[in-house]
């Protein structure tokens, strides 16, 4: 009976998951045609991978060396997930609070707020990575970025990738109950956070160049370890003089505990701040102007 009822609640959750990441298509997609959204999709990675291609090449006239413009390129190209997914997920709380007027009416339904946020979540993944393929595709038939591309390859890059997503769609989780007590306005912490992780996870720079208390905040987070071993799977090379002394394995097993850790407490965090949100009537509250 136990394993029956744990099959059906977990059927429930992801037909739940399924549902909000089909909301969340018809919310990011229904204002455009495809092809115009297509274009949308991959204008913000391939902008930003020229603007690092010009201040590598020209605006530093030389400086940096093709190696670096490789780690570069691909930390910035997969940090668009931590910037998509985090800002996306906290952000449907808004939209579904405020302008849509939805959230209670999904509170009274027999589902759980947390398995729809998630499925929101996979949506912004969704997007995400068109334009991560596009960019990475780009770097290298344009830019010359050499990326390895074999089966055994991809299939490492496709585990990375996905246990890196798992942790930023948790803390995307806790930034969501950040959003589900505070007003709107606050949205922009969650985009001053993601700056934050952009500066200390070694997205652009390597966390070498870091003073010492930002190194150990670094060394923290999970986007570190992950933006990390995606370098390596892709290029065999490491950026940061700090991991290059830890093996494959263990930035391995280090990203996975730092994503547990991350799941732990997203999950904690989120049902205090739902559970506060509800006691206060915050769920249907319009704080826009």
């Amino acid at each position: 009976m136990a394993a029956d009822g744990a099959g059906i609640g977990a059927k429930r959750a992801w037909e739940t998951m399924r549902a909000g990441a089909w909301i969340g298509w018809q919310v990011e997609a229904n204002w455009a045609d495809p092809f115009l959204f297509l274009v949308f999709a991959i204008a913000k990675p391939l902008s930003t991978t020229l603007i690092l291609y010009l201040m590598a090449k020209v605006v530093s006239g030389g400086a940096v060396t093709p190696a670096a413009f490789h780690q570069l390129f691909i930390g910035n190209t997969f940090f668009l997930y931590v910037t998509e997914v985090l800002i996306g997920i906290s952000w449907a709380v808004f939209r579904d609070r405020e302008d849509y007027e939805t959230m209670k009416y999904i509170y009274v339904a027999p589902i759980r707020f947390l398995h729809y946020l998630l499925g929101r979540g996979l949506t912004k993944v969704a997007t995400a990575s068109i334009g991560i393929a596009f960019a990475l595709s780009f770097g290298a038939l344009v830019l010359g970025v050499p990326l390895r591309h074999d089966p055994a390859t991809l299939a490492k890059l496709l585990g990375v990738t996905v246990a890196g997503l798992i942790g930023v769609m948790w803390l995307g989780v806790s930034l969501a109950g950040i959003s589900l007590v505070v007003a709107r306005h606050s949205i922009t912490l969650n985009e001053g956070l993601s700056g934050v992780f952009y500066l200390l996870c070694g997205a652009v720079f390597p966390i070498d160049v870091l003073p010492s208390f930002a190194q150990r905040i670094a060394l923290v987070l999970p986007f570190t370890y992950w933006l990390e071993l995606l370098r390596r799977v892709l290029t065999g090379e490491s950026y940061s003089e700090i991991l290059r002394r830890v093996d494959d394995m263990t930035l391995g097993a280090i990203l996975v505990a730092t994503t547990i850790a991350t799941m732990i407490g997203g999950y904690l965090w989120f049902s205090w701040c739902e559970r506060t949100a509800r006691a206060r009537g915050l769920i249907d509250w319009k704080s826009n102007y």
